[in-house]
């Protein structure tokens, strides 16, 4: 059977996901962002003996289909601001478009490219397949959670999702340490709710669940890392307490089945930030669970003047510079892990000038 196509709008989000990079930055870093006419907008300089630190920016446009060319530029342009990870979209529609049957040519393109330059990957494996879906609704299905029902000789959806996992964790043991699973589960339309309950926590609990299975039965030295949490309190569409409802989860409680815990702090103030990452500590606490690492897997603002709604950072490139410092700086000093700048480069020209993050970018190097 012929897979079919995943939608346009899909493969446009898709795109804007596909990598990042995970780093922390000393106090004494100097952020340079130059003139948006010129090529190259942004660096961080970092004395030579902080070199170790780890530093990382969401890459827009990489995914399958990439030129190769294109793809050493984007990485080069990673390594230049001295990135150590990169965190790439792993869509599990477009790995396994139909049923046991595996297409990974273009992503072991990506990750060999990644690993010639020493920088370490963090997969984000998101989206369903239409075959697995608990939705097959053609502009919907990449966004359910699995199918409950029986598909295939391993059982529903659900075990479908295990067998993935074990298979990319196995076959890129040595390449990859950490994989993490969704982006922004608690955004709903990220993740929807399938069984009309109200919220798709207990869905995603259930997923991290067997994905967690799939990824140590592959490598039992690999991580998994929760998908990162929105928490986006301005946000209408974020479902609030998702991180309570996963951890006190009765039948998967996500405590056990995740290494790493994981939020984003876009577009935030540093007071503010730095109070998400308290709240979030406290919570990992009350669950027994206080010793996990904290990442943040994205931090954003703009350099757009009409979109710097923060006190403190608007004027363009200066707040935007401004921000950058502070809030990495924060969430350093608060503890953080791991931390990942969004992104490395601003979206295309035909992104809305409505759109906030559009000229979230460190380097402005057109991306075609």
């Amino acid at each position: 059977m012929k897979a079919r196509k995943i939608p346009y709008f899909a493969v446009a989000i898709a795109v804007a996901l596909t990598a990042t990079l995970a780093f922390s930055m000393p106090k004494h870093m100097r952020a340079v962002r130059t003139k948006r006419s010129e090529n190259i907008s942004y660096a961080l300089h970092l004395r030579e003996r902080d070199r170790n630190y780890k530093l990382g920016v969401l890459i827009v446009y990489v995914d399958p289909g990439i030129k190769t060319e294109r793809l050493e530029e984007v990485f080069d342009a990673a390594k230049s601001i001295k990135a150590k990870w990169i965190r790439i979209g792993f869509i599990w529609a477009l790995a396994n478009p139909e049923k046991d049957k595996y297409n990974f040519k273009d992503y072991d393109i990506i990750i060999n490219e990644a690993l010639k330059r020493d920088l370490r990957i963090l997969p984000v494996v998101i989206w369903t397949p239409e075959w697995a879906s608990a939705n097959r609704n053609p502009d919907k299905y990449i966004f359910y959670p699995p199918t409950e029902k029986t598909i295939g000789k391993y059982g529903s959806g659900y075990d479908y999702l295990e067998k993935f996992a074990e298979t990319i964790s196995e076959r890129y043991k040595g390449k990859i340490e950490y994989y993490e699973l969704w982006n922004e589960p608690d955004m709903r339309p990220s993740l929807c709710d399938a069984n009309g309950n109200g919220t798709s926590s207990d869905e995603y609990a259930k997923m991290l669940s067997y994905f967690y299975k799939g990824i140590k039965a592959g490598n039992k030295e690999a991580k998994v890392v929760l998908g990162g949490l929105a928490q986006g309190e301005r946000e209408p569409e974020c479902e609030k307490g998702y991180a309570l409802k996963l951890l006190g989860s009765e039948r998967y409680p996500a405590g056990k089945n995740f290494d790493v815990f994981n939020f984003h702090t876009n577009f935030k103030l540093p007071d503010e930030i730095k109070k998400q990452i308290e709240d979030n500590e406290k919570l990992l606490k009350k669950f027994g669970i206080g010793e996990k690492k904290i990442w943040i897997t994205e931090t954003s603002y703009t350099s757009d003047p009409k979109h710097q709604i923060l006190e403190g950072y608007k004027h363009g490139e200066i707040g935007f510079s401004k921000y950058v410092y502070d809030a990495i700086t924060t969430e350093i000093n608060a503890g953080a892990d791991v931390i990942f700048w969004a992104a490395l480069h601003d979206y295309k020209p035909d992104v809305p000038e409505s759109d906030p993050y559009k000229y979230s970018g460190c380097s402005i190097t057109t991306c075609t």
